[in-house]
This record gives structure tokens, sequence and C-alpha cells, in this order.
């Protein structure tokens, strides 16, 4: 059951009444059943796999603490098991190696062989939670269910955002909902559903043409497509966090936020404080700190080990391939040299006009993720390479700007092509410009009418209704 979709509307409807007029203390059981029964609806499998997961994580949790003296050995116990599973499954999904056949051979449908959908999410947040206890950070939970609705909750199951136990359960006993929290939660949903079938739908084919194309492109049609993955991404992934967001407040529970604008981003570390807040979080508290901790003694050493160590896992966890491994070594050495360079950096910003500074460093911050994002997008190491050999070609392949670049990224440069190609780039620079003050008038209720009536609009007028079930993110 995917997020846009009839099927989805009439059972966050249907959940939503029966929530209004169940008695507050049963509320979150009403939740552990639709979110089971949204799991299970398509893949029975993967709620087996969840229920199991769950619970072999809740009772190893009570174990670290009831048995102190073991508690190292089933920490570690519980935590090999996880990994061991979640690599299983990316080493199934690439089709490396003998498992992948091997299980094709036996019989298994490709749904139930990839474990569950969402598995890649909630194993982080069983980790997150047995290294808590551990750490004597937080105390195991005591209830089986709740535990089970922490990790099962339908409106962040599938790709997050990423959850702590002591943010998300507390909030299952949740008091009555008011006006205002349901129409911020229909707008939220509203502007999720506009960002996936308006910019990122729209965005999809301009994307493909380049990095699915037979006939090169030339340097500039390579690089505008380059750049418009990057974009389509944000949307994508953001549009299902929105979704997920809204959702959950219309139940009263607030998720992590998982984007802050991160095109503003004027360094990459703050570009990733800015992107997949949530899931970066993790890997800071349970890679990267542990690591440069591990290493405190030598500074510099400690902070590249650190980098590395969390970008090296950051691409596994995406997938095991040659593009991946680019990818997040990319990300190491671009935050390996701002760290080494970051009072040099101080001083330039000082020399120069901080508007001038700022925007250079801005547009400099996105173009390197583009360039890594060039891989991270690539099906293969030998069409990242076509890329790479397209970029260095002359600006319009040889052709003039009107055949060499508009056609290419228009889809043959034909009138109708050419006014959706306009529409779309229109549209997704006006929603950049404004997306701050769209987020403030979520929570106005004086333009939230009005806002929500655009979206709609916007939305049946513009929004691409093909294939608009499928997002990026839910491959990982």
């Amino acid at each position: 059951m995917q997020f846009i979709s009839l099927s989805f509307l009439c059972f966050l409807l249907t959940t939503w009444v029966l929530w209004r007029f169940m008695p507050k203390e049963r509320r979150w059981q009403l939740l552990l059943t639709a979110s089971l029964f949204f799991i299970g609806f398509s893949n029975p499998g993967a709620l087996l796999v969840l229920i199991s997961s769950s619970l072999l994580t809740f009772y190893a949790g009570l174990s670290i603490q009831r048995f102190p003296n073991r508690r190292r050995s089933l920490y570690l116990f519980s935590l090999v098991l996880q990994v061991s599973c979640l690599f299983l499954l990316k080493y199934i999904e690439s089709g490396n190696g003998g498992l992948y056949f091997l299980f094709r051979e036996a019989g298994f449908r490709e749904d139930v062989l990839l474990f569950a959908v969402g598995f890649s999410f909630y194993t982080l947040q069983h980790i997150a939670y047995l290294t808590d206890i551990y750490q004597k950070r937080s105390s195991p939970q005591t209830s089986a269910l709740r535990f089970l609705l922490f990790s099962s909750f339908f409106a962040k199951f599938n790709a997050g955002p990423l959850e702590q136990t002591n943010r998300l359960i507390p909030q299952f006993n949740i008091p009555d909902q008011q006006p205002a929290g349901l129409l911020e939660g229909i707008n939220r949903i509203a502007l999720g559903v506009f960002k996936k079938m308006v910019l990122a739908d729209r965005l999809a084919p301009i994307v493909a043409g380049i990095f699915n194309g037979s006939a090169a492109a030339g340097s500039a049609a390579t690089l505008t497509g380059v750049c418009l993955f990057t974009v389509q991404l944000y949307f994508d992934f953001s549009a299902y966090s929105d979704i997920a967001i809204g959702s959950a407040k219309l139940f009263g529970i607030e998720l992590t936020e998982n984007f802050d604008r991160p095109f503003t981003a004027a360094s990459v570390s703050e570009f990733w404080r800015k992107w997949h807040i949530s899931l970066i979080r993790w890997f800071t508290t349970s890679i990267y700190f542990p690591v440069a901790f591990r290493f405190r003694k030598q500074k510099y050493l400690a902070v590249f080990l650190g980098i590395g160590i969390t970008f090296l896992v950051s691409g596994l966890w995406h997938g095991i391939g040659k593009t991946f491994f680019i990818w997040s070594l990319l990300h190491a050495i671009y935050l390996s040299y701002e760290s080494l360079t970051k009072q040099t950096r101080i001083a330039w910003k000082n020399r120069f006009s901080p508007i001038w500074y700022n925007g250079m460093s801005i547009l400099l911050t996105f173009l390197l993720v583009c360039f890594s994002n060039l891989f991270f997008r690539s099906a293969n190491l030998s069409e990242a390479l076509r890329l790479l050999r397209q970029l260095a070609s002359s600006p319009f392949g040889g052709k003039g700007p009107t055949e060499g670049f508009l056609a290419v990224l228009a889809g043959g440069g034909y009138q109708e092509a050419l006014f959706n190609f306009f529409l779309t780039i229109s549209l997704m620079f006006v929603f950049l410009f404004l997306e701050k003050r769209i987020s403030t008038w979520i929570r106005s209720g004086s333009y939230a009418f009005l806002q929500l009536f655009f979206l709609l609009l916007l939305i049946f007028l513009a929004g691409v209704f093909k294939h608009a079930d499928y997002f990026i993110y839910l491959q990982f």
C-alpha cells in the first residue's frame, strides 16, 4: 500500500474516523492494528519479519538489563544478528553472487525474498534502541505491543523518519486532536503529494533522458540533467517525509523533520545537517562519535576515520556496488577537506563580501553534491563513466543550443515537450524560492485553507498521475 494511492486514502480516512471515536486509552491499540494491516496488506511476509525482528529486539533489550554479567555478549550477539540480516538483504538486492541465484531457483518471489519493505529503516531503529540500553542512556520498554507499534507505525514504516523509542512511544497516549492540527496535517500531506506529482515526477523523464539516454548529450545538457536529479531526489524523498509527517499529525503524533532546505547549505557538512536529518543523526551517534572517541588522542586521525567509516557504512546501507562506494568516498573527501581547512575558510569569508562568499559557497556545495549523485543515480560504473565523458565533451555535443541542449532535455524539442520542460523548471524555481514561506503558511490558520486550495488545484492541473506511487527511497 503506497502513500499516493486510493487504497491508502481509504485506509487513512477509515483509521482516523475510528481513532476519533475510540477511547483515549485504546487508541494506541487501534494504531497498532492499523499499522500491522498496512504492512500485511501488500506483503504478509514483511509482516512476519517485522514482528519477529521487533520481538527479538524487545526481549534482547530486557535481557541486556536483567543480566548485567552477560550484557556485553547479549548486545554484541543482537547487534551482529541485526547487521548480518541487513547485509544479507543488501547483498541479495544487489543481485551479487550465488545467494540471489540460489533463492531465485528455490522459487522465492522477489518481494518475499527481500525480507520486508522498510527492513533497512526499522533495523537501524532497533540497533539504536539496543545501543542506548547497553550504554545505559535509556531503559528498555516494558510492553512488547507498544514496542511493536513503535517499529510498525504506518506513517514512518517504509522510509522513515527514523525515530527513538523515548520520543515516539510516549506520544501514543495523546490528547484530543485540535482542528488546527488536523488542518496542518492535511496541508502537509497535500504538500507532499504536490512535491511528488508536480515537481519530482515532472523532473523524472528529464533526468532519465540524460542518465538512460543512448545518444550522447553535450556537457551542458548532461550537467543540467545531473543537477536536476539531485533536485528530483530532494522533492521525491521530502515528499515522502511530508506525507509521513502529515499523516502522523492527524493522530496528534509529531515525527522528526527530515529536511531543512538543504540547497541553502554553504558547505557539505551543513548540507548533511539539513538532508535526511534523522538518518544522519543515527550515523553520527552510532558510528561517527564512537569511532572518533576511540581515537580521540589522535585528533585528525579520529576525524578522518570517523568520517571515512561513517560514509563507508552509509554507502553499504544504500547498496553494495562500486557506484555507492565512490559516492561515499567523495563525501568522505569533501568533509575531510572541510575539517582540514576550517580556519582557512573562515579567513576567506572575512576577506570577501558575505553575500558573494555565501552565494559562491552555496553554489559550490550544490555542484559537489550533484557530482557525487551522478554515481548515486548511475545503474553501474559504465553508465557513470559515460556521463563523465559527456561532461568533458563540448557544451552542445557539436550541435546548436536548441538542438544540443533544449531538444535533449525536452524529449525532442517539440512544442508540447518544450512547454512541459519550461513549466517544470519554472515550478521548481518558484517552489524553491518560496519553500520557507510555504512551510510557515502550513502552520498558519490564516493561509492554510488558501494554500490547500492552490496545492490541490496545481496537483490536478499539472500533476503526473502515472507512477505516482513509486518513491525513489523505497528501494533502500
